[in-house]
């Protein structure tokens, strides 16, 4: 199993006993999102890109 499906289902399992735990619950979103990297043995959670509204991708579009 890799250590990403390890840290899945341990988080799962401590989010039952804890539901309240929000970097738990930050952690095991980008997991499942695909917002991670591994620095070693450290797990680094990467930013969330915000998403670009349709007006301002339209906006950019036409002054380029």
């Amino acid at each position: 199993m890799s250590r990403k499906l390890r840290m899945i289902r341990r988080l799962m399992r401590h989010l039952k006993k804890h539901p309240n735990d929000k970097k738990a619950q930050e952690i095991l979103k980008a997991l499942l999102e695909g917002r991670y990297r591994w620095k070693g043995r450290s797990l680094v959670i990467l930013p969330e890109k915000p998403e670009k509204s349709e007006s301002q991708s339209q906006e950019q579009q036409s002054s380029g």
